[in-house]
């Protein structure tokens, strides 16, 4: 299944390509969450993503973001690449929607995500007494980040300082 975007006045295919292309570009983005007080939270992760769009991330569970997306699931994330020149053509996406431990989906995400990170796959498949880089490494969990809305800043394929606000229809 692959989700589709609606954007006023913009074909859904050429759309999804952005996104896709936006995507397979960064490796690296910026996650927002809050807590029940309000109080927001900014964290990175290494992604890796499905054709629904969905994003998986590696974290701890008792990260700050992690412990906010327990009780409040929205959250924000956004994909860029930071060397873009300034005065240069940019790309870069906003999506909004929830976020939760990956449960039934571990093993897609742990395939998706050692496909896009080589280095993820070759720790999990290691020697049991092979060293691991981190004591973290073994209570990391996935999550899933499902967006529910985006803005795609995508300026070689849409125009100079077209920001186009699209649904996504699961």
């Amino acid at each position: 299944m692959c989700s589709t975007l609606h954007a006023h006045g913009y074909d859904s295919d050429r759309l999804h390509a952005s996104v896709i292309r936006v995507l397979k570009a960064n490796a690296l983005c910026s996650m927002a969450t809050r807590n029940e007080a309000g109080t927001v939270h900014i964290s990175m992760a290494f992604f890796c993503f499905d054709p629904d769009l969905c994003l998986y991330f590696l974290s701890h569970p008792e990260s700050l973001h992690s412990q906010n997306l327990a009780r409040v699931p929205q959250m924000a994330v956004a994909v860029f690449d930071s060397h873009q020149p300034w005065g240069e053509p940019h790309a870069g996406l906003q999506l909004f929607g929830t976020g939760a431990l990956v449960g039934e989906a571990g093993r897609q995400a742990s395939e998706l995500y050692g496909a896009r990170f080589p280095r993820y796959w070759e720790l999990l498949h290691r020697a049991p007494d092979a060293e691991l880089p981190s004591s973290v490494f073994p209570a990391l969990k996935f999550y899933r980040f499902v967006p529910h809305r985006l803005q795609v800043l995508d300026e070689w394929e849409f125009g100079e300082e077209v920001f186009i606000p699209a649904t996504i229809l699961h």
